[in-house]
């Protein structure tokens, strides 16, 4: 994908929890009007004020991603980012990622999943979690993200690994951990034929042709 191409992927297309656009600096247009958020303006949303940097963030969780493409494992930053990895891994620790799938992949953007299941069925979640930004975790290749509507506070279960430098996702979605092993397992999910795909919510796209499965997500010691 031409660098051009990507920029026009990351400001238009999505990296949000359901259908929502990312402008330059925070989240443009509202979802579609058949998505929870939608038909309120962005500048109704409220971006919180960044928490103050901590001299340095250490891994304080691991957990492996098992994908049906290959393995990662993600070093999580839970005294930077305390609320967004505590809601992460309450997820891991019930299980609710298995079998779920990467929905949305972009080549030069990012791959995302943990929301639906390969019948692109919505799975029930837990509320929401406030958005946490901490200076400093930026959008680089191999960070993990929270996917959201344009409703900042909006943050479930789905999660996005970038692929490359994303610096319009800074300060308005909530890094909280980074890819030790298994970048090219992302790069490959990102690269897949992906399609248009109908549903009663309304069309989706960037959906791989053939799913690309969570089989699980797991701590690791």
């Amino acid at each position: 994908m031409s660098r051009l191409k990507a920029q026009i992927a990351a400001a238009t297309l999505i990296v949000c929890a359901l259908p929502c656009a990312c402008g330059p600096i925070r989240p443009a247009p509202a979802p579609p009007q058949t998505e929870e958020g939608a038909g309120k303006p962005e500048a109704a949303w409220d971006i919180p004020e960044p928490v103050p940097l901590p001299e340095r963030w250490d891994v304080t969780d691991r957990v492996e991603i098992k994908t049906s493409m290959g393995t990662m494992v993600v070093g999580l930053y839970g005294d930077a980012a305390p609320a967004t990895v505590a809601n992460f891994l309450a997820y891991v620790d019930k299980g609710f990622y298995s079998q779920k799938v990467f929905h949305r992949v972009i080549p030069g953007f990012m791959v995302q999943g943990g929301g639906y299941d390969a019948d692109l069925a919505r799975q029930e979640t837990d509320p929401p979690v406030k958005l946490e930004i901490i200076p400093g975790l930026r959008h680089e290749p191999g960070t993990v993200s929270m996917a959201r509507t344009s409703d900042p506070n909006s943050a479930t279960a789905q999660f996005f690994v970038c692929v490359a430098i994303t610096p319009q996702l800074n300060g308005a979605y909530a890094v909280f951990g980074k890819l030790e092993e298994g970048f090219d397992v992302a790069a490959n999910i990102s690269a897949v034929k992906t399609h248009r795909v109908e549903t009663d919510r309304g069309a989706m796209d960037d959906v791989p042709v053939t799913p690309v499965f969570i089989e699980y997500i797991k701590r690791l010691d």
